[in-house]
């Protein structure tokens, strides 16, 4: 059986634009698409009473049409995906990863209706982009819903979540007959230029970066072999600035939920935290047991 991908919604906006990326994830791959609303245990015990003869609360009307307006646009943007819906009450996280146990991945919004004002990240989106076991999709509210630049861009930094992601990229990138730009970005000191030492070597960063790059690709080049693949290495700029940047045309940025940059004890780490912060297309964040 096919796996499905999973898309959790809230009755917003940004989250039907999810649901619009899941569906065209879905085409690509042929997969089957899990809506899933989970609602809160107090909605359901604050409003009015059951009405007789029925054993569910009026509220729960309410989260049965978010499901229904997100299964309509589903429909209508890809009639040939199949499409089913799922309710779920309780801690909203939780139980979504909970809905998502068989998922090829799980999209989300970068935020919804649950947001605290000026937070650019939600809090559902970051505890899922944090503990999940499958491949993490976070949406941003503004992404472009036109197609964009046919290339999946994936960060490198020798990690076994780094190695996770590039296999995931290459992965993304055949099923949509599409290229991928690997790219390593090396960061010196916050020192200037003339204060580094007399040893730093440019080139030799340069060719260490590049190493890197190919013995982290060779595998998964191997297993897609159509697959064009860009190997760059990147200086001057942070990790968090130019993979950022790279979502502003990218189809897709894919990167390790902890690279070497992470925090220990933190499943994701500072930099993927802050490109899921700074993003401006779709972020895949891949778990180094996803």
């Amino acid at each position: 059986m096919t796996r499905p991908i999973v898309v959790g919604v809230d009755g917003s906006s940004e989250a039907l634009q999810a649901v619009d990326w899941a569906v065209d994830e879905a085409r690509y791959r042929r997969s089957p698409v899990r809506i899933v609303h989970i609602a809160l245990r107090w909605e359901y015990s604050a409003g009015a009473p059951p009405e007789p003869g029925l054993d569910a609360a009026r509220p729960e009307a309410a989260a049965l049409h978010v499901l229904e307006l997100a299964e309509e646009r589903a429909r209508e943007r890809a009639p040939e995906v199949e499409v089913s819906t799922r309710l779920g009450i309780g801690h909203v996280p939780r139980t979504l990863l909970e809905e998502a146990h068989d998922a090829v991945l799980l999209a989300v919004a970068s935020r919804g209706t649950g947001a605290f004002s000026g937070i650019m990240l939600g809090s559902v989106s970051r505890q899922v982009a944090e503990h999940a076991t499958c491949p993490v999709v976070v949406v941003p509210h503004h992404t472009d819903p036109e197609p964009r630049h046919a290339e999946v861009v994936v960060g490198v930094d020798g990690s076994e979540a780094s190695m996770n992601a590039v296999g995931f990229a290459l992965e993304a990138a055949a099923t949509r007959q599409a290229g991928v730009r690997a790219l390593h970005v090396w960061e010196h000191s916050a020192a200037p230029r003339a204060a580094r030492p007399a040893s730093y070597s440019e080139v030799s960063v340069d060719q260490e970066g590049m190493r890197l790059l190919v013995e982290s690709l060779a595998p998964w080049k191997r297993k897609y072999p159509t697959v064009p693949v860009v190997e760059q290495v990147v200086q001057g700029r942070t990790p968090t600035e130019a993979l950022s940047a790279a979502t502003v045309r990218a189809a897709l940025l894919v990167v390790g939920a902890r690279g070497h940059g992470g925090f220990s004890g933190l499943r994701l780490g500072s930099v993927s935290h802050a490109v899921l912060q700074q993003a401006q297309g779709p972020v895949a964040v891949v778990h180094s047991g996803s």
